[in-house]
Order: C-alpha cells, then sequence, then structure tokens
C-alpha cells in the first residue's frame, strides 16, 4: 500500500513537472507568435515640462534595433533591454515596457522632477532632481523652480547626488520646503548661498533681501518671515520696509 501511495506521489510530481513545462513551451511559442503592431509612449511625471519626449523614447527603443521593431515577434524582442536604454536617459526616472491584449508595445517612462536650478559664478548649472541627483540642463525645455546661485554651487556642482554631502541635504531640504508651500514657491525666485553656507533669499518682484542664515531651523525661520509677510507689513505698510528683512538670528525679526 504504501509503495502504491509513494509511486502515485513521484507520478503525479512528474506529471505536473511535464504539464508546467509544457505550459511555459505553449507561452515562449505564443509570444513568438505575436507581432509588435504599435507602439504606444506614455510619459508620466511631465510637470507641464517634457524634458524627454516620444521623440527621444523612440529613437531609444529603436537604438541597436535597426529602423524599426514594427513587426518583430515579441519573443525576439527584450523587453527588459529596451527598458534599460531607456533609463539611461538623464531625464528618465524610471520605465516599464510591456506588451498589451492589442499587440501593441506599451512604454510608460516616468520623467524625473527637477526641484531646483544650480547656477555657479563660472557659468556652470544644472538641475536638481526630486531624488537628489543633479541632472544636465535641456536645450528643450526650462523648468519653474527657484534658481540656487553663490559660491556654494560650486561644491554642489561636484557631486553626483547632493545627498553626499552634509549641509548639501540641508539646502535640498530648504527647497523642498519652499516647493511645498505655495505661498513660498510664488514669492521665492532665487537662494544665495555663500562659500560659508549663509543663504540669502530673494523674491520672484522686488528687491527685498530675505536673509535666512545657514539652512537650519528651517521651518521657525520661514514662520517669522511668514509674521513679516502676513502681519507687520500690512501693518506698517509694503513700502515701510524695502530693503532686508533678516531672520537668520534666534526669535528675532529685523528689518530694514
Amino acid at each position: 500500500m504504501r509503495a502504491k501511495e509513494a509511486f502515485l506521489r513521484i507520478a503525479g510530481i512528474i506529471g505536473g513537472c511535464v504539464a508546467l513545462f509544457l505550459m511555459i513551451s505553449f507561452v515562449e511559442k505564443r509570444d513568438l507568435g505575436y507581432r509588435i503592431t504599435d507602439i504606444d509612449v506614455e510619459i508620466e511625471n511631465a510637470f507641464e515640462n517634457f524634458f524627454v519626449d516620444e521623440d527621444d523614447v523612440m529613437s531609444l527603443i529603436m537604438k541597436n534595433e535597426g529602423d524599426s521593431i514594427l513587426g518583430d515577434q515579441f519573443g525576439r524582442v527584450s523587453l527588459k533591454a529596451i527598458e534599460a536604454r531607456i533609463e539611461s536617459h538623464s531625464f528618465v526616472k524610471d520605465a516599464e515596457v510591456y506588451r498589451d491584449l492589442k499587440g501593441h508595445l506599451v512604454v510608460k517612462a516616468t520623467q524625473n522632477k527637477p526641484i531646483a536650478r544650480l547656477i555657479a559664478n563660472n557659468g556652470r548649472n544644472a538641475y536638481v532632481g526630486e531624488d537628489g541627483y543633479l541632472l544636465p540642463v535641456s536645450t528643450k525645455y526650462t523648468a519653474r523652480v527657484p534658481v540656487v546661485t553663490g559660491s556654494y554651487v560650486n561644491k554642489m556642482l561636484e557631486l553626483n547626488n547632493v545627498h553626499e554631502g552634509e549641509y548639501d541635504v540641508k539646502v535640498y531640504e530648504l527647497i523642498n520646503y519652499i516647493n511645498a508651500n505655495k505661498f513660498w514657491a510664488m514669492q521665492i525666485g532665487q537662494v544665495d548661498i555663500d562659500s560659508q553656507g549663509y543663504v540669502v533669499m530673494y523674491p520672484q518682484v522686488g528687491k527685498l533681501k530675505m536673509e535666512f542664515g545657514q539652512a537650519e531651523d528651517i521651518d521657525k525661520k520661514f514662520k517669522r518671515l511668514e509674521i513679516f509677510f502676513k502681519q507687520i507689513l500690512p501693518t506698517k505698510g509694503w513700502d515701510a520696509y524695502q530693503t532686508k528683512v533678516n531672520v537668520a538670528f534666534k526669535d528675532q525679526i529685523i528689518c530694514d
């Protein structure tokens, strides 16, 4: 009895393996039978700034594939290789390539989102992406993001990712704080940082100098700036202080 049960168990395992092998072979043969009839490209995370467009993605898809892969059998096209080529673009954060039920090759490319533009005194410049990586400036589009200037930018441009530097992380947090707040994102156009890391910000309109000091105690300093813009200026008059406001010192708002 036990011998019979063992025989049936072994036979079942062998049968299952054969069935699995046949299914895999069927899927492979089926995929070889399907041909690519069209290519659908979707650019996600565009934010009104297409640093990478459909033409860029298509040229990367066709790279090393001759003039076209249309008409090719799906089983003979490496989707992983196509994904890797698309992700080689500086402004592509992630790519997903798959076949839909219509026989189309579907490409979803997620674009890197710039959060700031670094401009050094010597003219060198780059974008900082949302993940901290430095991105090249595009000839196609310009992102509407805060401009970071000053001597300290030279140090930042030597990095691959701003998370590599202790103070650079603080600058990154400062920029994210500005972008996350609708009022400050509309108010602040330039962040200037000297060689010692001292931050001075300038508004989109006007010449008012906002001395912030070191990129630390960010929330507390912005709350003091908010008091200046929303309480002091409406009370004293918008022309009362046109030169500068300083919140670099603890619990102080110095107006001039």
